[in-house]
Formats: structure tokens, sequence, C-alpha cells
């Protein structure tokens, strides 16, 4: 399913919604990785058991105790650092190749990962975050509706052109005059505007934007070459 976004900057972007298939995968994939970390804890205590007993027996309330908070900081810390560190995925979503975005087309913050993830323990875990993934036509599950984020799926397509590669060549001279929000914008122009539907009407409006911006600040001869080629 397609839908649309009007970002701050008052660009239309297109994206396809992840479907639930690809997300209860990356969510196996991911449970399986926090698992595997777990298992690896849980053969600490055991080793701990088995080689000073008496200290087992001594700190025993103390070392369950702290085991259940690193348990807790671990299986929240997972989905929010690989969120803030892989542009909105984890290790499973990369995998299926699709990731999360706030629902204005912006890349996620901490406080909105931080929120998602708070909702999917404490309350979508016990199953209403699937109902309501059924019942909305963006497949939000409670988290993404407080969050308002959603989740979805990358295009499989050739990207020439990266956000990285033109500031890189420029020496940061672009970077300087350019917010996080417009980076966050471009980025996800140039990883898209291929494969979008009306994608020369979305080019005027990019031009347009950054024309104005930088005409404003005196700028726009030295940035020509950056508006022609979006």
């Amino acid at each position: 399913m397609k839908i649309k976004i009007i970002t701050p900057e008052n660009i239309e972007l297109e994206y396809s919604l992840a479907n639930l298939g690809s997300r209860a995968a990356a969510f196996i994939i991911d449970s399986i990785i926090e698992g595997l970390i777990f298992s690896i804890l849980l053969l600490i205590l055991f080793c701990i058991y088995k080689i000073n007993e008496p200290f087992w027996e001594a700190f025993y309330g103390w070392i369950w105790g702290i085991f259940t908070i690193v348990s807790f900081v671990i299986y929240q810390g997972y989905f929010i650092f690989s969120e803030m560190n892989m542009n909105g995925k984890t290790i499973g979503k990369r995998l299926m190749r699709i990731r999360t975005i706030r629902r204005n087309g912006q890349s996620l913050t901490f406080k909105h990962s931080l929120i998602r993830n708070l909702f999917r323990t404490f309350i979508d875990v016990f199953g209403i975050g699937v109902v309501l993934m059924f019942l909305n036509k963006e497949h939000k599950r409670l988290g993404d509706m407080v969050a308002s984020t959603i989740v979805v799926a990358e295009e499989d397509k050739t990207r020439p052109v990266s956000l990285e590669s033109l500031l890189k060549s420029n020496q940061g001279t672009y970077n300087y005059y350019l917010s996080q929000d417009e980076q966050d914008l471009l980025r996800e122009y140039y990883s898209r505007r291929y494969y979008i539907e009306d994608s020369e009407e979305l080019r005027k409006r990019m031009r347009l934007y950054f024309a104005e911006k930088f005409e404003r600040e005196g700028l726009l001869e030295e940035f020509k070459d950056f508006i022609n080629n979006l």
C-alpha cells in the first residue's frame, strides 16, 4: 500500500507501507538476537553459581535484581540503540528491508523511538499491537500511534546519488547551510526520486524550495549548481 506524506518543507513524498509479514519476520529475527544475548547472561549466572556457590548464596537477591535490570535495559536498549544508529532500522528490519520513520517523513528522534518501544514492551506485547495493525490502514500499533511513526518498505532500486556523496564532494559547504530536517528531506529525495510517481513535479518543488531559501540568504549564485542537480 502506498501513502503520501507532506514534509515540514511542504514537499510531498510517497512511501510503500511495510506489510505485516515483513514486520513480523523482522521482530522474530530481533527476538532471536535478544534471546542469544539473554542466553549469554544466563550462562554467566550459571558460571558464577558453579565457581563460587557461597558468593551466590550470600548475594542471591542482588544477583537476580541486577540481572533483571540489565535484561530490561538490553530489551529496550537494543531497539532504541539500533533505530538511532541505523536510520530507523534494527538488524531484523534491515534484513527485511523496512524501517521506521516519523509520520511527517522525518527520521526518528530518541523521543519517538523511546515512546514507541515503551508501548511495545508494556502494552503492544499483549497482542493489542497486532490487533490494531489489522484495524488501521497504515498498520500502526499503539506505540506508533502515540509516537506518530510508521514503518515503511525500502524500495529495491538503484540509487546512484546520495546526500552523503554530495556533502562530501563539496567539502561540507552544503552541510553548513542545510538544517538537519532539510538534510533528512534531501536524503529521502535522493533515495526515492527515480521511482516516485510524478517525480518531475517533485523535482520542481524541491528546486523552488531551495532556490527561495538560498535567495533569501543571498547565496543563490553560490548554490546554483546544487539546485540544478536536484
